[in-house]
């Protein structure tokens, strides 16, 4: 029995990553300029400079049905069955249409999972998924089973440093965005059951830096650290300051995986917004 993976682009694993070990995957769109353009096709460091200087932000929006249909039909050619694990469903329609194409084209070989995750968080899941499939010992009830609830095992935690970004994309309202500039006021948010919630403020960026990374390294129960992930909307300065703080706390640079945020995500934190993502087992 030959099992397959589906994902999305918010995994923030490279397509050529994806490609070369046959996942599929379906691409958010990002709207600029009145067209709609796939987020793998952006440079997502020129995309984020272009935020920084934009009057406004742009808009995203799900891959299509038949982005997902086009995917399922391709990979079922090779494989018997399709396990989809894509963003949370808290945050983004995309698993609605991933069940929608499933539906159309083979509803009993394919099957949807609400990672209730993003960014690396699902890239983790991806990574540790194909592990457990190629391994041979696992039956398609217990590998969904682990889907499931692989959430349970990671912590993402993040901090949007510039807060005008929120209210430009309609998260916040006006006055609490000017108050907390003139507070200078950071909030921690952290993903929780698939849903972005407030942790804390913190005044000032080293503040901030020392929050998220103690936030981030705060043990779930008895588990031990197995992957962590740095995450930035291209600014060095603040990437740099969480890679030292984690330096302090006795983590190697080898063990951490430093990234630019997929920009599908970073649209809405804007581009001075820093995260640090970590598995547990």
């Amino acid at each position: 029995m030959k099992i397959g993976i589906v994902t999305d682009n918010t995994c923030n694993l490279p397509t050529d990553f994806l490609e070369k070990n046959d996942i599929g995957y379906a691409s958010l769109y990002i709207l600029r300029e009145s067209k709609h353009i796939k987020a793998v096709d952006l440079c997502p460091t020129t995309f984020y400079e272009e935020l920084k200087v934009g009057s406004y932000v742009p808009l995203t929006s799900q891959p299509s049905v038949k982005d997902f249909e086009e995917v399922y039909r391709d990979m079922l050619k090779r494989y018997d069955y399709l396990i989809t694990l894509t963003i949370s469903e808290k945050l983004s329609g995309t698993l609605n249409s991933a069940r929608l194409a499933a539906s159309i084209v083979d509803e009993k070989r394919i099957f949807t999972i609400d990672t209730k995750l993003t960014s690396f968080g699902l890239g983790f899941l991806v990574l540790e998924l194909k592990n457990k499939i190629e391994s041979g010992i696992y039956e398609i009830e217990q590998l969904l089973e682990y889907a499931r609830n692989f959430y349970t095992t990671v912590k993402t935690i993040f901090s949007v440093t510039n807060i005008d970004y929120l209210y430009k994309g309609g998260r916040i309202g006006k006055a609490k965005a000017l108050m907390g500039g003139l507070l200078n006021m950071k909030p921690i948010l952290s993903l929780e059951e698939g849903e972005i919630i407030p942790v804390k403020n913190s005044r000032g960026i080293n503040k901030m830096i020392k929050e998220v990374v103690n936030q981030s390294l705060a043990r779930i129960d008895t588990l031990r650290l197995k992957k962590i992930a740095v995450i930035h909307t291209s600014n060095l300065k603040y990437g740099g300051l969480i890679i030292e703080e984690l330096r302090n706390k006795g983590i190697h640079d080898d063990d951490i995986i430093y990234s630019l945020l997929d920009p599908v995500i970073g649209t809405h934190l804007g581009p001075d917004a820093v995260g640090v993502i970590t598995q547990w087992e």
